[in-house]
């Protein structure tokens, strides 16, 4: 993975239309835009901070009003001039990124809903701040009413509590593990919001629900999404690895491939020396970057696959 030149894209889309914060793949001149971004595997919202510089005082007047969706995109392009293709060492766990159609590793980091916007001057700058949830409005507003003979499966129900989420912009993601699930054995009566459905439906079932860039992502305990980045000291890999009781902990340049729910394998001389190292599941993520100064990185905490199965820290 070639990692030269920062990019970092913003588009906002809604009943008024939409326009894209540097748009397009060419490296040219971008205005700037920093973020923070949260994620984790719990059914809570993924959050994110962005701030952008010198909007037009049109689209500042549209964003969080007629515009409040927004997606935002960060990665590396090359150099004009070079071509890295076939050169990336991981596989793609979906077409988020930019990487099979050219040298840039360029991907969806955070797509969700505008909670707040505030705009400030400092100097001759504008800067817009944006705070945003991951489907808070599904979360917020998904509600199911529904009694279910014995011997509905597991996963019919939670197809149901899905196409409420559905009303609200809520795609499917990959589900696992709902096919392994004995059925109910007496009937069942949902009359909940879907969120503490879910809650309650993955707590009884050992499941981890979340929605990760407005889709429903739903995996079991101890497994995930076979989906997979690469990390070593050659490949974006900062400092050294911290080791949990279950896991791990790690610094690295910014990849849009590291994600809640899937696998990254990780190779360090540290991990190595302490019998650890290999696979492990995105538990949490947190990127952090500024596409003209400062951070350009992400945070990986991770829990240790071995056998197929992730380490899910309960001790016997």
């Amino acid at each position: 993975m070639l990692q030269y030149i920062r990019k970092v894209r913003a588009t906002f889309q809604g009943s008024g239309g939409g326009f894209t914060v540097n748009p397009g793949g060419e490296n040219g001149p971008q205005m700037r835009v920093a973020f923070n971004i949260a994620k984790d595997i719990s059914g809570n919202a993924n959050t994110a901070e962005i701030e952008i510089w010198n909007l037009a005082e049109g689209n500042r007047n549209a964003v969080g009003k007629e515009l409040d969706l927004v997606t935002l995109e960060a990665g590396y392009m090359p150099p004009a001039g070079i071509s890295a293709m076939g050169t990336l060492p991981f596989t793609s766990g979906g077409a988020q990124t930019e990487a099979s159609a050219s040298s840039s590793n360029v991907g969806i980091i955070f797509k969700g809903v505008l909670r707040d916007v505030r705009h400030r001057r400092e100097g001759a700058d504008i800067i817009t701040t944006l705070s945003c949830g991951d489907g808070v409005k599904a979360l917020r507003n998904a509600f199911l009413s529904k009694t279910y003979p014995a011997g509905t499966r597991v996963g019919t129900v939670i197809d149901d509590l899905y196409k409420e989420f559905e009303k609200d912009g809520i795609d499917r993601g990959e589900w696992k593990g709902l096919d392994d699930l004995p059925p109910f054995r007496r009937p069942y009566s949902v009359c909940s919001s879907c969120t503490q459905e879910m809650d309650r439906i993955s707590r009884q079932n050992k499941l981890y629900w979340s929605l990760q860039n407005e889709a429903l992502e739903i995996v079991p305990g101890n497994g995930y999404i076979e989906a997979a980045a690469f990390l070593s000291p050659s490949t974006g890999l900062i400092g050294t690895p911290t080791i949990t009781d279950n896991g791990v902990q790690v610094e690295a340049l910014l990849n849009p491939e590291i994600r809640p729910n899937r696998k990254v394998v990780i190779e360090s001389q540290t991990l190595s020396m302490n019998a650890e190292g290999g696979a492990y599941r995105v538990s949490e993520v947190v990127y952090t970057g500024d596409n003209k100064d400062g951070d350009f990185r992400v945070i990986v905490t991770g829990e240790r696959i071995e056998g197929g199965k992730v380490d899910e820290g309960v001790k016997n």
